[in-house]
Order: C-alpha cells, then structure tokens, then sequence
C-alpha cells in the first residue's frame, strides 16, 4: 500500500480523489480475497469503502480496472523497494544480495494469498488480466535485469542479466505458488532456493 505521508503533497480536491480512490482499491482488495473476482459486486466494494456506486465507475470503469490498480499498486511497491533503490544507486553487491533473499523469502499474509490466487486465476481466462500481469512481471523483469548490472557489469552481457532476473523470478513464482495452494511456509526450501540464486550470481559474476 502507498505511504499516507505523500499524499500531503497534494492539494484539495485532488487530495480528496486520491484518499477515494485508495478506500476504493483496499475495499476492493479486501472483498477479491473473501470472496473472489466473480463474487465480488460493486455494490458491495461500495458498502466497504463508504463510496458511492457511481463515484465508483467515475473513477474505475468496472472490476478489471480495480485488479489493475490492485497489481500496480503492488508492482510499484516492489520497483521502489528503498533497499533496492540504494543498491542500483550505491553498486553495492552486498545491499542487492540482501534486497534477493528477502524478495525470495517474503512470506505472504493470508490476505495477499487469497488476492494473488484470484487474479492469477482470473489472468488465464480474461485476456485483459493477462495482459497486466505479463506487462507486470515484464517490468518487474526489467528491474532486476538493470540490477544485476552491479554483478555483470559487461554490456556485452544484457542476456546473462535477463537469465538471471528470470531464475529470481521463477523461484519466487515457485515459493509464491506453494503459499496459493495452501502449503505451509517452509525455511528449509527457501534457503535451498535462495542458495541456488547466490550460486548462479556467483557463476555469472565470476570472471573467465
């Protein structure tokens, strides 16, 4: 969720909008992983969040753009991640490797794990949702990839970069689709996966 503190930076009515429109997408939130994309009326967004109906559709046009607003809003949470940001900024290997393991080894409120089960499910047979999500893990992709330049730092090598962002990605797919189906963390498989990361940075960062 967005820091409350930026929206001081905006003024009047558009401060007003914006306070809206974060009820909006929390009710919406909240309701997707009680009971579903399907399940989930405006209606009933309108009763959780205190906004009217038509207020609702000024501002989204239905359900597909509340799921959008949901994974942008995430996605944008894990782009400025401060840890990672300082990393890219610094070059520091060390600050990257810490921002890795803790994005391999978040572990998921029940909340968020019912949310990300609905809308991964939704993406496979609404060609819309689809599209966000791929555009979503494209960009999360891209973020990585330019990381990684601190570890392979030879222009020459932007295709090792993409490899690496996507074995990243694909662990923490991995850990993340355990949680979706109910199975309980486990310490042991996510320090296996985080050590075959460090093992790949290794490899790649290695001159020769």
């Amino acid at each position: 969720m967005p820091d409350p503190s930026n929206l001081h930076t905006l003024t009047g009515g558009r401060r007003t909008a914006q306070v809206r429109r974060e009820r909006i997408i929390a009710a919406a939130r909240t309701l997707f992983a009680q009971h579903g994309f399907d399940g989930t009326g405006m209606a009933q967004i309108a009763r959780e969040s205190q906004v009217l109906v038509g207020q609702i559709y000024r501002d989204f046009a239905g359900k597909e753009d509340l799921i959008a607003a949901i994974v942008e809003r995430d996605l944008a949470d894990l782009l400025d991640d401060p840890q990672l940001a300082n990393a890219m900024a610094s070059g520091d290997a060390d600050r990257l490797s810490q921002w890795v393991r803790g994005f391999i080894g978040n572990t998921m409120d029940e909340d968020m794990r019912k949310v990300l089960a609905h809308i991964l499910s939704e993406g496979t047979r609404n060609p819309r949702i689809a599209v966000i999500l791929e555009q979503a893990n494209q960009s999360l992709r891209d973020r990585i990839a330019s990381a990684a330049q601190i570890w392979i730092p030879d222009p020459e090598k932007g295709a090792e970069r993409l490899a690496l962002a996507d074995l990243i990605l694909t662990v923490c797919g991995a850990l993340h689709h355990r949680r979706i189906f109910g199975l309980p963390a486990n310490p042991h498989i996510t320090q296996k996966m985080i050590a075959l990361v460090e093992a790949e940075v290794e490899r790649v960062s290695t001159p020769g």
